[in-house]
């Protein structure tokens, strides 16, 4: 079940991935945030309770567009302006931040800036570099740990579902034009640590049945679709019950919050899919294509054997 029905759930991926691809070239790209792209980021007191509207009105009369405004601070009086480096150029950040608090004074008089900081493009490039290593090694590592423990083909297909739901967060990024900054690669990190352990306690069971149901009576498939089966209740609890508690952040949290619990839901259900409908198809592909691969050249071993006498 789990292996024959991949040819049609693997459309569930392309679409996705298209969708993202269209979203993200209609709108001129993805939206990348301050930390990959360099900007700045002022803070500023507001003296009381406000209104994100508020800011994001006075914003949009100075022609600042789509800068994040994240609350912050005890009481939550405090309001975090990002505003990304091709809007802010160094000879005007001091303009436009007068210009910002001015436009806030006229709703909050009491409003400071309590801090202004700047994230180079320099920065900005170590971050993106930093990211993509990290990845890479966490993917590295998680390969040659199953390498050991189970075989390489199913290392293989756990790094591809590992890659897919990257692909897969990114794409729904872009459609719903989330920003992606730093809290994006938190939530990807997480992602590959969390999906990996799914994939891992599926291929546990694979190799429990191959010793139990035993390869001579059974095939691969069969007993990738019985321990399927076997751990489905409990891969479906143990994501539903994440899933509802990181929904309950995105809800109620605050702007920080919403940021890191966004991706990390698409995450959640893109690692459940691929757990269950990449990693191990694609493992029992490439064993079975492994083993006619070993048997076709016993035969022309056995071929030639017998030409030779």
């Amino acid at each position: 079940m789990i292996v024959s029905k991949f040819k049609y759930t693997i459309w569930v991926t392309i679409t996705v991935i298209v969708l993202g691809i269209v979203f993200a070239l209609a709108s001129g790209g993805l939206n990348i945030g301050i930390d990959f792209t360099g900007g700045s980021i002022t803070t500023i007191e507001m003296g009381q309770q406000f209104d994100v509207k508020d800011v994001s009105n006075v914003l949009s009369d100075l022609g600042i567009q789509n800068a994040p405004i994240v609350k912050s601070g005890d009481n939550w009086t405090q309001a975090e302006i990002r505003v990304q480096v091709n809007q802010a150029e160094a000879e005007a950040q001091a303009d436009m931040s007068s210009g910002i608090l001015a436009g806030i004074q006229k709703t909050y008089p009491n409003a400071a800036i309590i801090s202004q900081d700047k994230v180079g493009g320099v920065a900005s490039s170590e971050l993106v570099l930093d990211a993509f290593l990290a990845v890479l090694i966490a993917c590295a590592l998680m390969m040659v740990y199953i390498w050991i423990r189970f075989e390489l083909y199913p290392g293989v297909g756990a790094i591809i579902a590992l890659l897919h739901d990257v692909i897969v967060m990114t794409a729904v990024m872009a459609i719903f034009r989330v920003q992606i900054n730093s809290s994006y690669i938190a939530a990807c990190l997480t992602i590959v640590g969390y999906s990996i352990n799914d994939t891992i306690v599926l291929y546990d069971r694979i190799r429990d049945n191959y010793k139990v149901m035993g390869l001579k009576k059974f095939t691969r498939r069969e007993i990738a679709n019985t321990s399927f089966r076997q751990t489905l209740g409990r891969t479906i609890n143990t994501s539903l019950t994440t899933i509802i508690m990181v929904t309950f952040l995105y809800i109620f949290g605050v702007q920080s919050i919403k940021e890191f619990a966004f991706p990390l839901i698409i995450g959640l259900l893109s690692g459940t899919y691929s757990s269950m409908f990449i990693a191990v198809p694609i493992s029992v592909f490439l064993q079975e294509k492994n083993i006619d691969q070993k048997g076709q050249k016993k035969k022309i071993k056995q071929k030639a054997v017998k030409a030779t006498k």
